[in-house]
């Protein structure tokens, strides 16, 4: 397959996925206030957190594809198990959202989250091995570091639920950084 159609398919699924967060949001529809507003800061802050990580994934997936020429069916699949794991991002944020304090939410969360970094490390090293690049090397050792993160974030959001966003904040700044000292290299 041509990585054009590829990648169209994966940026429209993607930007379906981000409709789809937002439309999570309930503002209060009978209740004019100020406090109405502040009752769902916890499901504005966890679309906010969201939003950013799957911008974080077009944008990485985007430099991961840029100087592939041919998609093989294995990466093809990987890449809609990848695709699968971030439809379910709007439901767990929700729920998460709503339920900021308690474990089952937050877990579930974790795990999507969790499922999605191995589906994507498992595409990336795809990728290098089928294209013989050097050039995602860093981004494969820092693939596994959000895989230790995230692997953590799950754990401790049995016990501190509001962890998951945490958790998956401080992987965000981290793989944003290397994004914007990699800026040269991407292009």
């Amino acid at each position: 397959m041509r990585t054009d159609r590829f990648e169209a398919f994966t940026d429209a699924v993607l930007a379906i996925v981000l409709t789809l967060l937002v439309l999570e949001i309930k503002l209060p529809s009978h209740d004019g206030t100020l406090a109405a507003l502040v009752g769902i800061v916890p499901q504005f802050m966890a679309y906010v957190v969201t939003f950013v990580f799957i911008a974080t994934i077009w944008v990485n997936h985007h430099f991961l594809f840029s100087r592939v020429t041919i998609i093989n069916n294995q990466i093809l699949w990987i890449n809609i198990l990848a695709l699968f794991w971030t439809s379910l991002l709007p439901a767990t944020t929700a729920w998460l959202g709503a339920n900021i304090m308690l474990p089952v939410p937050a877990v579930l969360y974790s795990f999507n989250v969790l499922m999605f970094n191995i589906t994507m490390l498992i595409l990336r090293n795809m990728v290098v091995n089928a294209t013989q690049t050097t050039r995602h090397a860093a981004l494969n050792r820092h693939e596994r570091l959000s895989l230790i993160i995230n692997t953590f974030t799950l754990i401790i959001a049995f016990w501190l639920p509001p962890f998951s966003f945490i958790g998956l904040a401080i992987d965000l700044i981290i793989w944003i950084s290397l994004q914007f000292f990699q800026q040269g290299q991407r292009e």
